[in-house]
Parts: C-alpha cells; sequence; structure tokens
C-alpha cells in the first residue's frame, strides 16, 4: 500500500474497521456469557446431565448381560420352582386324602415323635 493511492488506503481501513467490529462482537458476546450466570448455570446442568446420562448407558450395557449370566447361574426362580412342583403337591394331596383316617392320625404320631427326637437330639449337641 502506497502512500500516494488513496483508494487503497480506505479500504485496508474499511477492512480494518471490519476485522475490530467482528473481534469486538466476539469479545462482547463472551463477556455477555459470563456475566449471564443463570445461563452459565444451565448450560453446566445440561452437560453434567449429558454425562450421567451417557454413564448410566455404559453401565446398563456392562450389566445386561451379567445380570443374564447370574440368573443362569442362578437356577430356576421360586415361581418356577412352584410350577414344577405344584403337579406333584396335588398328587401327594390326593393321596394322603384317600387314606383312612387311622392312617393319617398314625402318620401325624411318627411325625410328632420324629420332630421331638430331632429337637432333644439338636439340644444335647449344641
Amino acid at each position: 500500500m502506497s502512500d500516494d493511492d488513496p483508494e487503497a488506503t480506505i479500504a485496508a481501513a474499511r477492512a480494518q474497521v471490519e476485522q475490530t467490529r467482528e473481534e469486538l462482537g466476539a469479545t462482547v458476546e463472551a463477556l455477555a456469557y459470563k456475566a449471564d450466570v443463570k445461563s452459565r448455570a444451565h448450560d453446566k446442568a445440561d452437560e453434567v446431565k449429558a454425562r450421567a446420562e451417557e454413564t448410566v448407558e455404559r453401565v446398563k450395557a456392562k450389566a445386561g448381560p451379567a445380570a443374564e449370566e447370574l440368573k443362569a447361574k442362578a437356577g430356576p426362580t421360586a415361581a418356577q420352582l412352584r410350577a414344577r412342583a405344584e403337579p406333584t403337591a396335588l398328587q401327594v394331596r390326593a393321596r394322603v386324602q384317600e387314606l383312612p383316617p387311622p392312617v393319617l392320625a398314625g402318620a401325624a404320631a411318627l411325625l410328632l415323635v420324629a420332630v421331638v427326637v430331632l429337637r432333644r437330639h439338636r439340644t444335647r449337641h449344641r
């Protein structure tokens, strides 16, 4: 740029003014954001929430297969065991109801004797 060309000097000055305006606008925006505590707190909360959601998803992804593996190792649930045992229990109940009362009384007495003997045995060996 030479001192002889006033048009070039004016164009360069205008370009410099425009660049300064843009820089000043960015600085004003940054200062306004720093002064707006409510917006900054909101942004920080959104950031923390997003990180927490990511962590939850990672934990779920890891825990899902582990939970399935534990279920497989644990075997049948109480409901499944109950469903398996129910037909047998119904058969036993039906057979017991078919027995004559004296047989039932004898079985109850035998059961009572067994319980008493086991309790005495436990008490002596403590």
